[in-house]
């Protein structure tokens, strides 16, 4: 129990103490002078007074065991932890989480800190519902083309579409690798109505190309549904049968759904429903470098690499991105996320021990999701220090 601000723990040991000084010859005095039943009232009543003092004795929280929070059992739940624990600033983060719940349009958050799940909150659903996580889809698939590669099922990133499709007569489109396609620069246009076209991908080939492959930027779910097809050509599986055998059973995630086109084709550029604590799961998996349990489910050379900022934005390289993850420094934290659209994230600031996840209605009100990321990252992750056990 906390110090009354009126009365508290040390002032009522002073008086106690004082009490003692002279009490017992005083109650020796009175207790002969007064009736049995009397006698046993006031002697009630002091122990009432004593017992109540030792009650208001201030109590240190219990002190959380530390966890191995680079090799934790990802198929297990999260431990709960305390908002109060050691490195974090308990206001500073009540008030972002207090902020991020008043906007309109948001859902769920849920952070976890050194392992531990510390926050976990809802507005709309439940830890059962699954939120369409838009875009983030396609960090999964990055992280499904890493483990293909590990396991031999692709020779590398740098391999060229038409080595997958050789009928390919447009020579530049030929030469497009997939390494360019997690990196968004291909050069293929976004159209994500290829989800309802008789032949996604033929669409998608058929459009020119709004450069040459390997030259420029630009953002393309269509062009991650051309990933998607690479990655069944050369796994003979999509990428959701895949995942439901190489990745999620790993992580203890069974209850998600992802969308297929006519082909059967896993959606690569969006589709993915997934629940808040599976968000976190995977999100956890990137700070454990690839591994739960002492068991390896991706290289770390391929998270490090698939999270580094390989095409960086502006000179200051404060913004970029990797193979399908978006990489930034934020008020000095090197960072990265998998973003989706209107509000669908995964963080992961690894030189806190931090994961965090949150969704979001998928048609916000205009500067909803600058807001959101802005609290997340102003308030939120600037709440935890830096951990210092390298």
């Amino acid at each position: 129990m906390g110090s009354n601000p009126t009365l508290s723990a040390h002032k009522l040991k002073a008086l106690f103490r004082y009490e003692l000084d002279w009490g017992f010859s005083y109650f020796k005095c009175k207790l002969l002078n007064m009736s049995h039943c009397k006698a046993f009232k006031y002697l009630f009543g002091l122990f009432l007074i004593l017992f109540i003092f030792l009650s208001c004795e201030d109590k240190a929280d219990p002190v959380e065991p530390v966890l191995d929070w680079r090799n934790l059992d990802l198929t297990q739940d999260f431990k709960t932890g305390s908002r109060n624990g050691e490195g974090i600033d308990p206001e500073k983060f009540e008030e972002g989480i207090t902020i991020a719940k008043s906007l309109t349009g948001f859902h769920t958050i849920g952070v976890v800190y050194k392992g531990r799940l510390i926050t976990e909150e809802y507005t709309i659903g439940d830890i059962s519902t699954q939120y369409y996580v838009w875009s983030v889809t396609k960090s999964v698939l990055s992280a499904l083309v890493g483990i293909a590669i590990d396991k031999g099922l692709m020779a590398d990133e740098f391999q060229s579409f038409s080595s997958y499709y050789p009928s390919v007569t447009d020579s530049l489109k030929g030469k497009i690798t997939v390494a360019q396609l997690l990196t968004m620069s291909s050069g293929i246009p976004d159209d994500i109505t290829y989800m309802s076209a008789a032949y996604p991908l033929q669409f998608i080939m058929d459009k020119e190309l709004l450069y040459p492959s390997g030259t420029y930027w630009n953002y393309t779910s269509a062009g991650t549904h051309v990933l998607s097809y690479i990655f069944t050509a050369s796994t003979k599986e999509s990428a959701k049968s895949f995942a439901d055998t190489h990745l999620f059973p790993k992580l203890g995630i069974t209850d998600y759904t992802w969308d297929q086109d006519a082909y059967g084709i896993s959606n690569g550029g969006f589709g993915l429903s997934l629940r808040m604590r599976d968000m976190l799961k995977f999100g956890q998996l990137f700070l454990q470098k690839g591994k739960s349990a002492g068991q390896e489910i991706i290289s770390s050379s391929w998270i490090n690499k698939s999270t580094s900022m390989l095409i960086p934005f502006d000179a200051s390289q404060s913004w970029g991105y990797g193979y399908l993850w978006w990489t930034a420094k934020v008020n000095g934290v090197n960072i990265y996320n998998a973003l989706g659209y209107a509000g669908q994230f995964i963080i992961i600031v690894p030189s806190k021990a931090l994961v965090i996840a949150a969704t979001s209605n998928s048609v916000p009100v205009d500067g909803y999701v600058n807001d959101l990321y802005d609290t997340i990252m102003d308030k939120i992750v600037s709440s935890f220090s830096v951990i210092n056990d390298k």
